[in-house]
């Protein structure tokens, strides 16, 4: 009687083992720190919304457990630093396709990030070339790698 509810005590704690190693391999991946700068025509593009979406180029479906995507807001001097939309700095690694649009009024002057573009009299301009609106048609990629620094650069000529 003695080896079978020693056996039993071995098999529960062999399952409850599987059971915590399977557990702890299906959280969120890390996140990894982006940041960099974008330029426009060699200058800074202040309050520019720079979107990292998935690059699905390469793969047949979505997998939200496995790829997110992340925005930032540029500074005066151009900087960025992307942020998960659930409030985390950073995104997770991958490949990315990265968008950019600086919003200004008929007149040239900027509109603020929070205003929505359908709210402004007169209507607005995308600084940048339309191709860089949407993850589909830009022409920037880039990869997030896992534990190093993830700085990117960008200068976006409209000519």
């Amino acid at each position: 009687m003695r080896g079978v509810s020693r056996r039993l005590i071995l098999l529960e704690f062999g399952l409850l083992l599987a059971f915590l190693v399977s557990v702890a391999g299906c959280g969120k991946p890390p996140m990894q720190s982006v940041q960099g700068t974008v330029k426009i025509d060699g200058k800074p593009a202040a309050n520019c919304k720079v979107g990292f979406f998935p690059d699905l180029s390469e793969q047949e479906i979505f997998n939200p457990d496995r790829h997110g995507f992340g925005f930032g807001l540029t500074d005066q001097e151009g900087n960025f630093k992307i942020q998960h939309p659930q409030g985390e700095e950073g995104i997770w690694a991958g490949k990315y396709k990265v968008t950019f649009v600086a919003w200004v009024t008929s007149a040239g002057k900027p509109v603020p990030p929070e205003t929505k573009p359908s709210e402004v009299p007169g209507g607005v301009l995308n600084l940048f070339p339309d191709l860089y609106e949407s993850p589909s048609t830009t022409k920037e990629s880039v990869t997030v790698a896992r534990g190093v620094p993830n700085v990117f650069n960008f200068d976006i000529k409209t000519k």
